[in-house]
């Protein structure tokens, strides 16, 4: 049976959703079927624009033990995970910073100008408890007065999620499966034979290329602060919150991607890095996830590569901002 390259694209959990694939010709419908029913099934799930989600029911709990879904049960058993694993600043307790500082409704959605904050003032202690998890009830308990925003974790998770299905069910040998920058390659570009090509931004010039990541059983994600980004009266805003202060992330770093073998993984160390700032969140990273590398992307415009320097051609392929800078894998500074 002739199998040939397909690609296909939607918007889908505010981003866009990227897949690619070798397939029959047969077999190329339905499997783009599942992608659009996966990504719409999920986002309704875990949106918390919509209230009618499970993430918006458990927020209304309020303290409350509920029972919830396997899916919901997975992804809040990886949140604590990590939020242990980067020493809390991954956490899924931003949402009301989010809202306070005026990311209260879809990004698109809004009027960025008009845009309002609340002062809101947390002590980072105060949010050390964790989800009260009972897997064996799948049931959850939140902190009462603290509410969830799942978006830093389930967009690679859901990724992760559909890939292993295909490869594993649906027999989908070559494929690429990219949502917003979260993604998962696996196999070969059916096109060429070779790993698959992944364009690196420019954070200042979304136009512009800067290098290409070239993935083979690979998973990457980029986080941002210039994306999702508004002023108002307390200054600049964006979506990375730093839970020490639940403000806006002021770090040094502007962008980061991290490439290993765990799309999750990946996106949780990026958005580390961005919250931490370069020197911190790489510490961080090359001491709690061996094997992961991160390219960083600093406001003064300098871009940093911490890895091996076998993967500066091999995994980071002519990327060339002029600022080039190459730290080795260090894990004490």
């Amino acid at each position: 049976m002739t199998h040939g390259r397909y690609e296909h694209s939607f918007r889908a959990m505010n981003t866009r959703i990227e897949f690619k694939f070798q397939a029959a010709a047969s077999g190329v419908e339905p499997l783009l079927l599942l992608t659009q029913n996966w990504f719409e099934t999920v986002e309704q799930r875990f949106s918390r624009f919509r209230m009618d989600s499970e993430l918006c029911y458990l927020n209304r709990a309020n303290g409350e033990t509920c029972l919830v879904s396997d899916h919901m049960l997975e992804v809040l058993q990886l949140a604590e995970v990590y939020r242990i694993k980067t020493e809390h600043v991954f956490e899924p307790f931003v949402l009301q910073a989010l809202e306070g500082a005026g990311y209260s409704a879809s990004f698109e959605q809004l009027g960025v100008n008009s845009l309002q904050s609340k002062q809101l003032y947390h002590d980072h202690k105060a949010l050390a408890p964790s989800i009260a998890i009972d897997a064996r009830m799948k049931s959850v308990r939140l902190p009462a007065g603290l509410q969830l925003d799942l978006g830093g974790i389930v967009k690679s998770w859901a990724v992760k999620r559909l890939a292993s299905y295909f490869r594993k069910k649906r027999g989908v040998e070559q494929g690429l499966l990219n949502a917003g920058g979260d993604l998962l390659a696996w196999s070969s570009d059916p096109a060429n034979g070779h790993p698959w090509s992944i364009e690196i931004e420019d954070p200042w010039n979304p136009e512009k290329e800067l290098g290409v990541m070239s993935c083979s059983e690979k998973a990457a994600a980029t986080s941002s602060k210039l994306g999702r980004r508004w002023h108002n009266q307390q200054g600049a805003q964006h979506h990375l919150i730093d839970p020490r202060t639940m403000r806006s992330s002021t770090s040094d770093t502007v962008q980061c991607t991290v490439i290993g073998e765990d799309p999750v993984e990946c996106e949780i160390w990026s958005k580390t890095i961005c919250i931490l700032g370069r020197e911190e969140g790489a510490r961080l990273l090359l001491a709690r996830a061996p094997g992961y590398e991160a390219l960083v992307f600093t406001e003064d415009r300098q871009c940093h590569m911490y890895g091996s320097s076998a993967s500066i051609e091999s995994s980071w392929k002519s990327v060339d901002t002029g600022n080039f800078h190459f730290h080795g894998l260090m894990k004490n500074g």
